[in-house]
Parts: structure tokens; C-alpha cells; sequence
């Protein structure tokens, strides 16, 4: 009798949480979408890179039961108010609202069928705003539609903050001239005779052509970035990296050349119409106009006055002198 009683028991107590678990998933309620983020400050930069787009993504979760059709959603723009700012590092920078279509563009925005999440893919654009010593914010907030609701904010959870909100923050500007190309200022700027004069152009084709060691040269690029940094800005350190002085010529000193610096000299070889001069002798097809236009090959560079771009493959100025 008393085994009887007890398996009655049972039975009613798993009555019970069955009930407790369809009041749970009740399918008659629209279903919630919600962020969930482990940090709310996504901050990029088209400071140190040679593209004009910048493609990043977040997952928008469902809360509900999948589908058996694709759904979309809804989003709005949230725009900053006047007087708001970020913090990097140890500078407050002010923040400008960024507008759809000119400061970025979305992705699709649809919870696939059959799945409990979707990606949303936000796409930077480098836009004249960024320059402006100031961040750019987008701001997305899930809104209600026929078939989804945004869930509220729990800020509760220590690990990953459930929100109906995405922010992302980007600015531009100029990046400075590393201390391994020689600081800039005003009345001396950056000279290297394995680089040349300092300008942030320059700069970005260069880290443009080290990214893609990432694919071409991976070994290489593996290497250079644990020592030197994804963007060549690591610390100095005399034993890891000779104080990232002349750290192109202490290891891969072949692969420094083939996959960036004599890239970056031919490039510019070309743009300032050195290729057509050398096949002409004609100076009229050099653009010395250019802003930045500088003495390139051997017989430009003049050490101690500190001008002119070293060949790469040259025996005097370059790599392998």
C-alpha cells in the first residue's frame, strides 16, 4: 500500500511540472527577440586600415518556438542625446548619432525557419563625420511587429546582458606615426630610408599589405603579429621585439620584403609616376604635385638631411644592404 502511495505521488508531482512547463511555453504568446551581449561597447576604427567598410555582426536570439517559414523583424535607429560620450582608454570622446545608409547599412533582418537566432550584420561606413575628433554610435533597437517582441532589458546577469538594444561605436582620424618609424612633429616628421616620410596614407597601404600576410603568409603573419602587434603597435620590448626598432630586419627579413615593404614601394613608384619617368626621363610625368610626394630610389635619399625612400632591393638603401 505504502509503495502505491508513493508511485500516486510521483505521478501527481510530474502532472504538476508538465503543467508548470506548458504555462512556460505557452505557443499562443508572441514570440521575444532579445540581444545578448557580453559587453555593450563595440568600438572599431578606420584609423589603421585601407578599406572604406567594416562588417561586424551580432546574433539576435528567439525566445519562443522556432517556425517553419522565415521571419523578419522589426528595428529603429536609437540617436544619441546631446551631451553624450565614450570613453577609450584614458580619452572622452563625443559621440555623433550615426544615420542608415550614410554611416552604415544593415543586413537582412530575419530569424531563419526552423532556427532560435539570426545574424545581423551591421556594416561600417567610413564616413567625413569620423574625422571629426569624435565616435559615431549606431544604435539598433528591435521594435514590435506582427509576429515578435522585444524583450526588456535584464541587466541582471553578470556574464551576457539581455537587451532589446545593439550599440556600436566607430570613429577615424589620423593614426600617429609609430615610434619605430620616428616620432612626428610638426618640425620633424617620420623618416625611415627603409620607408620613407611618415603619412597616414601610407601607413594604411602598408598595414593593408601585412593583413593579407594573414591568408598569404600565415606563418609569417603569426609571428609578426605575436611580436609585433595585429596593427604593428605592440610595446616595446628589447627581448621580444628589439623595442620594435627595425624589427622588419631581426626575423623574416625575405618575407618583410616580398609580401609588404616591396609592395608598398612599387605602389607608390607607380603612383607618383616614377615607372613612366624611368621609361621617359621626362620630370613633367612625375606628379610632384602630389601632397605627399617624395624622393624615391638610391640617389634620393640623403641620410643625414633625412629625406628620400630607399629601394627595397637596392644594395645601399634596402633591405638587403
Amino acid at each position: 500500500m505504502k509503495k502505491r502511495i508513493l508511485i500516486i505521488m510521483a505521478f501527481m508531482a510530474a502532472l504538476v511540472g508538465c503543467k508548470g512547463t506548458w504555462l512556460m511555453y505557452d505557443t499562443s504568446q508572441t514570440d521575444h527577440i532579445y540581444f545578448q551581449e557580453g559587453t555593450q561597447k563595440h568600438i572599431y576604427s578606420f584609423a589603421l586600415l585601407d578599406t572604406d567598410t567594416i562588417s561586424v555582426s551580432t546574433t539576435v536570439y528567439l525566445m519562443g518556438v522556432p517556425s517553419s517559414e522565415d521571419r523578419t523583424y522589426k528595428v529603429s535607429s536609437v540617436d544619441v542625446q546631446q551631451g553624450d560620450t565614450i570613453s577609450v582608454g584614458a580619452i572622452t570622446y563625443p559621440l555623433v548619432s550615426a544615420v542608415e545608409g550614410v554611416d552604415y547599412t544593415l543586413g537582412d533582418l530575419v530569424i531563419p525557419a526552423g532556427a532560435t537566432s539570426g545574424t545581423l550584420t551591421v556594416n561600417l561606413l567610413r564616413s567625413a563625420k569620423m574625422l571629426d575628433s569624435c565616435y559615431v554610435r549606431v544604435g539598433i533597437k528591435l521594435d514590435t511587429s506582427d509576429v515578435f517582441l522585444p524583450c526588456a532589458t535584464d541587466s541582471t546577469r553578470t556574464t551576457a546582458i539581455m537587451s532589446p538594444y545593439y550599440y556600436v561605436y566607430v570613429n577615424d582620424g589620423e593614426p600617429a606615426c609609430p615610434v619605430w618609424w620616428r616620432n612626428a612633429s610638426a618640425a620633424d616628421p617620420g623618416w625611415d630610408y627603409d620607408l620613407g616620410n611618415f603619412y597616414p596614407e601610407k601607413f594604411r597601404k602598408l598595414l593593408a599589405l601585412y593583413h593579407d600576410c594573414e591568408q598569404t603568409a600565415p606563418v609569417f603573419y603569426q609571428y609578426c603579429a605575436e611580436h609585433y602587434g595585429e596593427n604593428l603597435d605592440a610595446e616595446p620590448d628589447k627581448k621580444l621585439n628589439n623595442n620594435m626598432l627595425k624589427f622588419w630586419r631581426q626575423n623574416y627579413m625575405t618575407a618583410w620584403a616580398k609580401y609588404v615593404f616591396v609592395p608598398l614601394y612599387q605602389y607608390y613608384y607607380s603612383y607618383y609616376g616614377y615607372d613612366v619617368y624611368e621609361k621617359t626621363g621626362d620630370k613633367s610625368d612625375l606628379h610632384s604635385d602630389y601632397p605627399n610626394f617624395e624622393g624615391m630610389g638610391t640617389n634620393s635619399v640623403n641620410i643625414k638631411n633625412r629625406i628620400g625612400w630607399g629601394d627595397p632591393m637596392d644594395g645601399t638603401y634596402g633591405f638587403f644592404n
